[in-house]
């Protein structure tokens, strides 16, 4: 879980993220605690398209 992302959220704080490869996702749901971040469930599987361009992946 990238760093910049669990310290925004404070005690209590929820993150929805997706996990696993390009266009096999799940979308895990993360809860801090004051000891760290804790996977609380899945959510659902997920299927994302990459964003390419200035904000995303660079085009090959």
């Amino acid at each position: 879980m990238p760093e910049p992302l669990v310290d925004q959220l404070r005690a209590g704080g929820r993150l929805v993220q997706p996990i696993g490869p390009g266009g096999q996702e799940r979308v895990e749901l993360y809860e801090r605690r004051a000891r760290g971040l804790v996977q609380r469930r899945t959510v659902t599987a997920a299927r994302f398209v990459r964003l390419y361009g200035a904000h995303g992946y660079d085009q090959r």
